[in-house]
């Protein structure tokens, strides 16, 4: 069993039904990752140490931020989207933040952008996945731990 995987279901499903909307549907398993890849990541400091990291297309991530701020998603410059990931990944970590020991903080998002790469944190291990469709696409949501002991430099 995955550590917080029903809450962390949960308030993913919340915060982009509050902030955009709209219903994701569940999906069994981690799908692979597109061609374009968008990564928003905030990372929990404190009493417990972690991060949450969303990862989902360019089309998802586009559409998201099209959304949110009310303009047509051709019509947003890369800025726009990638602020867009990290509100949702700042909303998202916020909310599991809340569910974790504390105190803690969290940090300012981070987007990573791009084709063909991987997103590691070092020092840190996975908890929890829960992967998400969205009108097509794949949207996934990890939780880490930062692994006691070791190196995190």
């Amino acid at each position: 069993m995955q550590f917080l995987e029903d809450e962390l279901r949960q308030v993913t499903e919340m915060v982009w039904e509050s902030v955009l909307g709209v219903t994701l549907l569940r999906q069994e398993g981690i799908p692979d990752p597109p061609a374009r890849l968008l990564a928003g990541c905030v990372h929990v400091t404190g009493a417990w140490e972690g991060a949450v990291l969303i990862e989902c297309s360019a089309r998802t991530a586009s559409h998201a931020a099209g959304v949110m701020f009310g303009a047509p998603s051709d019509t947003l410059a890369e800025a726009d989207v990638q602020d867009a990931l990290g509100e949702l990944a700042n909303m998202t970590g916020g909310n599991v933040k809340a569910l974790l020991p504390g105190p803690s903080t969290l940090s300012l998002p981070t987007v990573v952008a791009g084709t063909e790469y991987t997103t590691r944190i070092p020092g840190s291990t996975l908890l929890s996945a829960v992967a998400f469709d969205w009108e097509g696409d794949p949207l996934v949501v990890r939780l880490m731990r930062r692994t006691p002991g070791e190196n995190h430099a």
